[in-house]
C-alpha cells in the first residue's frame, strides 16, 4: 500500500555521533543504535514499498559523514569485483547521492555491492558529458557484512549491511557554496537507491510493480511493464517523477543536528 504523502521529498535529522565509529559493517556502536532509521524504501515511481525492507541511517562529526544501510535479502549475490565498474549492471547494489547545496549541480554518486566493490561518479549536473566516472572521494572508508551465505541461492539469507565514512576533507569539490564541516542547522539534499535484481526470481514477479511476496504477485491483474525493467527494480528513499535516480530536485532533505 502506498503511504500518504510518499511523493513528497522525505526529511531526516542527522544526529552527531556520540563516539568513534569503526567502519566494519557491523553497526554495533551505541551511536548507530540510537540513530533514527529512514522510512522503508519504496518503488522509485509508484511509491509502493519494496517486498524486502531497506532502511538507512546517517551520523556526523567534525571529521566525517557516516552512512549505513540495512538491506533485507534472501539471496545475497555479487560478482563484480572491479573498482569503478557499474555494479548495478549485474549485482544487487546500494547507491547514495549527495547534493550539499541542493542546486542539482556538483553532486556525488556512490554505488556498492555485497562484496564491497564500489563505484563513484562526480556529476556537474544530471546527464552531463563532463561527468567524472571513476572519481575518488579522498579518505572514503567502506565496509559490508553479509548475514548469510554469499552466492548460494540454495541457502536462504537474511541480508547485508553497508557502512561508510565520507570525510568532509574529500568533499570540497561538492561544496563550493556550503560549509565544511556543516554547521548545526544546515540542510543538504540526498537520496538512497537500492537496485534489486529479479532475473533469478519466478517470471511472475519480474515487473515494475512491487509486491509483498510471490502469492500477492500471482494475484496481480494490473499492467506489467517489461523490457529494461524486467531484470531489476529500484527502491528508493525519495520517489522520483520518472524512472531515473538523477532527479536532484526530488531528493530528500537532511538536517544536521548538534544532539547526539
Amino acid at each position: 500500500m502506498v503511504e500518504q504523502n510518499v511523493f513528497a521529498p522525505p526529511e531526516y535529522t542527522i544526529m552527531r555521533a556520540s563516539g568513534p565509529i569503526l567502519v566494519d559493517g557491523h553497526l554495533d556502536e551505541a551511536a548507530w543504535q540510537r540513530a533514527p532509521r529512514t522510512r522503508r524504501f519504496v518503488h522509485i515511481t509508484s511509491g509502493e514499498p519494496g517486498w524486502f525492507n531497506t532502511q538507512a541511517m546517517l551520523l556526523w562529526d567534525d571529521t566525517c559523514l557516516y552512512a549505513a544501510c540495512i538491506v533485507e535479502e534472501t539471496d545475497v549475490f555479487a560478482h563484480e569485483g572491479r573498482r569503478h565498474a557499474a555494479v548495478y549492471h549485474s549485482d544487487h547494489d546500494i547507491e547514495l547521492f549527495i547534493d550539499p547545496d541542493g542546486d542539482g549541480q556538483n553532486y556525488y554518486e556512490f554505488q556498492i555491492n555485497p562484496i564491497n566493490t564500489i563505484n563513484e561518479v562526480f556529476w556537474p549536473h544530471p546527464g552531463s558529458q563532463e561527468a567524472v566516472f571513476g572519481w575518488d572521494l579522498l579518505g572514503l572508508e567502506t565496509a559490508v557484512q553479509v548475514q548469510g551465505t554469499l552466492n548460494n541461492h540454495r541457502i536462504k539469507d537474511q541480508g547485508w549491511t553497508v557502512e561508510l565514512a565520507l570525510p568532509w576533507a574529500g568533499m570540497e569539490r561538492l561544496c563550493p557554496h556550503s560549509a565544511l564541516p556543516p554547521r548545526p542547522g544546515d540542510t543538504w539534499r540526498l537520496n538512497w537507491t537500492r537496485v534489486e535484481y529479479t532475473r533469478h526470481l519466478p517470471e511472475v514477479i519480474r515487473s515494475t510493480a512491487t509486491f509483498s511476496g510471490v502469492d500477492e504477485a500471482k494475484q496481480w491483474t494490473g499492467p506489467r511493464i517489461r523490457g529494461l525493467t524486467m531484470e531489476s527494480t529500484d527502491w528508493v528513499w525519495a520517489v522520483a517523477p520518472t524512472y531515473c535516480a538523477h532527479v536532484p530536485e526530488s531528493w530528500g532533505y537532511v538536517h544536521f543536528a548538534d544532539q547526539t
